[in-house]
């Protein structure tokens, strides 16, 4: 487990317009909108286990959808629960934060 403070949350919080906020214990606020969260969910609903080949088919996701619930799992990871009935994904906390999609981190990883 890394226990690294990039990877540790200060805050966890639902915006509107389905937006997840990441306040980082190191001061970074990551913005995730929640269509963009369930599309890289990485279940074994919405990937294949052996293959990792994507099962979900995006277009099947509702224009209207949203993160209705945030839980922590543990001090890895969230868990998040959709509107659409979808419950099952963790997101690590460290696939998140790489994942951030700030022009800083964006620039930073290109």
């Amino acid at each position: 487990m890394n226990l690294d403070a990039r990877y540790q949350t200060e805050l966890v919080e639902l915006l509107e317009p389905a937006t997840l906020l990441i306040v980082w214990t190191d001061g970074h606020e990551s913005l995730y909108s929640h269509r963009d969260l369930r599309e890289s969910c990485e279940c074994a609903s919405c990937v294949d286990e052996w293959t990792r080949q994507p099962l979900l088919d995006p277009d099947s996701i509702p224009e209207s959808l949203r993160c209705v619930a945030v839980e922590a799992t543990g001090r890895y990871g969230l868990n998040l629960k959709f509107s659409d009935g979808h419950a099952t994904g963790i997101w690590s906390l460290e696939r998140l934060r790489k994942s951030c999609p700030c022009p800083e981190c964006l620039e930073s990883s290109a």
